[in-house]
């Protein structure tokens, strides 16, 4: 049945974020799938943390700290990782963040800080990694975005804009960089996290309530997604952006508190 074209063995996969939550999600599922796995993150003890996780499965792995909206860190990012593995197969923007608040009141920094982190970054790493990637004439990227880049973003104006711009950015890239380089991206809908969900308060019940499939997402529910996009079992498949929320269309957020 061809369930081999799922296994990532021999393949050298990057993840942006990938110290927690979502993006250590890839990664073990990487590992898993038969990857070598370059973790990176800001805080060194989750993503050094990540690292020996990966190698408790028998794969090879690489712990940088690394601030991907720093051109010079995402430089030595992937100098670091050719130099320890010699090829970068697969790379997953996974680092996201934002800022709460009405647009009214955020000052022009905010606004451009939720653009370098969640949109910027982006571009930076796909360029990077693409070049190495054009040069071997194969690879797939995969930009982790939100449903938020396609609805109202109620109180965080910011965040949905650059996720919308990084919905652009993956059907264009995937043009420009076929056919060796696949590019594809997920909406992520409303999954659990430790560093997500303790501050979601109320909003948490309303956000289940919303879902058809009544509870939140985990880690792994991305994760096996993204297993897919960047095996063979997905090599007909690019410029295409996969909702990944269970099934929710639109919770119009109480979000007073933040406001």
């Amino acid at each position: 049945m061809g369930l081999d074209k799922f296994s990532l063995e021999g393949k050298v996969a990057i993840i942006t974020g990938s110290g927690r939550g979502i993006g250590k999600g890839i990664a073990l599922a990487f590992a898993e799938a038969g990857a070598d796995v370059v973790c990176c993150d800001l805080t060194v003890s989750d993503v050094e943390a990540a690292a020996k996780e990966v190698q408790a499965q028998g794969r090879r792995s690489l712990a940088i700290r690394c601030d991907v909206t720093d051109e010079g860190q995402v430089l030595t990012l992937i100098d670091q990782t050719l130099r320890e593995f010699g090829r970068i197969d697969i790379l997953v923007n996974n680092v996201g963040g934002t800022t709460f608040g009405p647009m009214i009141r955020m000052s022009r920094r905010d606004f451009e800080d939720v653009l370098a982190l969640n949109l910027t970054s982006t571009f930076m790493c796909s360029q990077s990694a693409a070049k190495i990637m054009l040069e071997q004439k194969s690879g797939s990227i995969i930009n982790i975005s939100t449903r938020d880049s396609i609805q109202p973003c109620i109180g965080r104006i910011a965040y949905g804009a650059a996720k919308a711009g990084v919905n652009s950015f993956t059907k264009t890239l995937a043009w420009e960089l076929s056919p060796y380089i696949r590019v594809n991206g997920i909406l992520v809908g409303g999954v659990s996290t430790e560093g997500a969900t303790p501050h979601l308060g109320p909003m948490l019940q309303q956000i289940i309530d919303g879902t058809p499939m009544k509870r939140m997402g985990v880690p792994e529910d991305i994760a096996l997604a993204c297993v897919y996009l960047a095996s063979e079992a997905s090599s007909w498949v690019t410029g295409r952006m996969f909702e990944i929320d269970g099934g929710i269309e639109f919770v119009h957020l109480d979000l007073g508190r933040m406001t």
